[in-house]
This record gives structure tokens, C-alpha cells and sequence, in this order.
């Protein structure tokens, strides 16, 4: 330079930043305009990016719909360590998604059966039977067939949950987050309860009990 000074250096992008940051944005866009209805271009000008930007971390739409679901999916997963009592991984859920709420209900909105990406409800109800199977371990002397019911069992209450979560990140129930996970902590406890039964996964109640050893 002609002051002899050195170059002054851009500052260095966090490109992790950077990602998350565009993932926050287009959600937001999602949401707004619809899964669909939503460009890369919509994105960009919410962001006050240029398009290219959007192109360099997400080789596509598609891999920036999918970052979006990923996100919830991560949230999803670990919401169910450490267990602290029936209600705490929608407790853990809620407040996650209490930070920043679009890209959880762009996923709610759009995991349903004949939804846009019904894909998305697989691969959460997948989560939720995994994460609640320790629920739903038969016990010895449960009828022939209790892995195959247990499997399935897990499951059962997905849809409630997706129209739950909706709901209240949508505050559109009069309760406050305190009562949801009151009310949530009961259910789970009763279809723990209900569903071991319905999927016969304990001995007969009038099976006799085994004799002791004299």
C-alpha cells in the first residue's frame, strides 16, 4: 500500500454460524410462504444474502429442507436424556423449540400421513418407539408374539404429541407450559398403562404365579 501498512484482512466467516443462521431464516420463510411455496431466492432476500451463499452450504433446496428437519430431529433425540419423570422429553422438546419455534412447526406441520413430507413423521415416530421401547419390555410369561406388539406399541401416542406440540407452540390452548407438561405427564403415565395392556405385554392376570421354590 502506498503508506506502507499492511493489508487490513476481511474478518473470517464462521461458516458453522453461517449455516445455522440461514437454516433459522429459512424456516421462517417456510413457514410463512409454505414448504413449498418458498425459493432459494425467497430465502436469500430474507437473509440480505446473495443466493450464492445459500448455494455454497446447501447444494440444493432439497439439502436445506433437509438441514431443517435435522435440526428437530437432533432436538427430538436428545430430549429424551437424562429421563426425569413422564412429561420431561416434551418438557426438554418445548423448551427447545421455545428458542426459535419455526423450524419445529414447519416439521409439525408437515409429518402427517398425506402430508408434504409424511417422510418426516416416519423418521420421528421412529425416534419416539426406540426412545419409549424400555416402556414396553414385556414381561416373562407376556403372550407368544410381545417383541412384535412392543415394537408397535412405542408409537401410539405420535400423533397426539405432533398435534400437541403444534398447539402449544401456536399458544392456541389458554394453558402456560407448566400445565401442558402436567397434563402431558398424566396422559403418558395412563397410555403406559393402558397400552402394556392393550398389546398384552404382562402374564395373564389369571395366570396362576409360579410356586416358589421349597
Amino acid at each position: 500500500m502506498a503508506d506502507g501498512s499492511a493489508p487490513q484482512r476481511k474478518p473470517r466467516v464462521d461458516a458453522a454460524a453461517r449455516r445455522e443462521e440461514y437454516i433459522d431464516v429459512a424456516a421462517r420463510v417456510m413457514l410463512e410462504k409454505g414448504l413449498h411455496g418458498a425459493t432459494m431466492r425467497d430465502f436469500a432476500e430474507a437473509a440480505g444474502a446473495a443466493k450464492i451463499l445459500f448455494y455454497r452450504l446447501f447444494p440444493s433446496r432439497d439439502a436445506l429442507v433437509e438441514a431443517v428437519f435435522e435440526r428437530v430431529e437432533k432436538a427430538v433425540r436428545a430430549s429424551y436424556s437424562p429421563w426425569d419423570g413422564y412429561g420431561s422429553m416434551v418438557r426438554n422438546v418445548l423448551e427447545m423449540a421455545r428458542r426459535d419455534p419455526a423450524p419445529f412447526l414447519v416439521v409439525l406441520k408437515n409429518c402427517g400421513g398425506g402430508a408434504d413430507r409424511s417422510d418426516w413423521g416416519d423418521r420421528l415416530r421412529a425416534i419416539v418407539n426406540e426412545r419409549s421401547r424400555p416402556m414396553f419390555e414385556p414381561r416373562p410369561g407376556a403372550p407368544e408374539g410381545a417383541d412384535e406388539r412392543a415394537g408397535r406399541a412405542g408409537a401410539t401416542l405420535f400423533g397426539l404429541w405432533v398435534d400437541c406440540m403444534t398447539t402449544w407452540l401456536e399458544e392456541r390452548d389458554g394453558l402456560d407450559d407448566a400445565a401442558r407438561i402436567r397434563w402431558w405427564g398424566r396422559i403418558v403415565k395412563e397410555w403406559r398403562s393402558a397400552t402394556r395392556e392393550a398389546y398384552q405385554l404382562d402374564p395373564p392376570k389369571n395366570e396362576p404365579k409360579p410356586e416358589k421354590d421349597a
